[in-house]
């Protein structure tokens, strides 16, 4: 893949992955407040808000790990210079697999941890 597109690429999938680590971050604190407002809330409100932290926490799951997939598997598209530059060497090592895991398991944990605070 050309340099410069390979940096575009990169570059697009990690706006995304800051935008998506954004409206996560905003939609979470969203979801507290209503939580904590949930004690007034019937049944059906209470079913309506968890499927929608469950529904949110699942296209997060797919962003996030599609985003750092990507920027991963960009590792093979580097050029023979940009892969032998310490930037690249750097950037072969890193551990996307590590931070794939970490992704789901933020989302898992907050996801659970939402639910259980809105039934409790």
């Amino acid at each position: 893949m050309k340099p410069k597109l390979l940096h575009a690429w990169v570059s697009n999938r990690a706006n995304d992955l800051r935008m998506m680590t954004f409206v996560y971050t905003a939609a979470t604190v969203a979801i507290l407040f209503l939580i904590r407002d949930a004690s007034g809330f019937g049944n059906e409100m209470q079913f309506a808000v968890a499927v929608a932290i469950i529904s949110f926490g699942l296209n997060a799951l797919v962003w996030f790990d599609g985003a750092i997939a990507d920027i991963g598997a960009s590792r093979s598209s580097m050029d023979d210079d940009l892969a032998n530059s310490e930037m690249g060497k750097n950037f072969q090592k890193a551990p996307f697999i590590l931070f794939r895991g970490m992704g789901f398991a933020i989302v898992v944990v907050n996801t659970i941890a939402q639910v259980i605070a809105l039934y409790a």
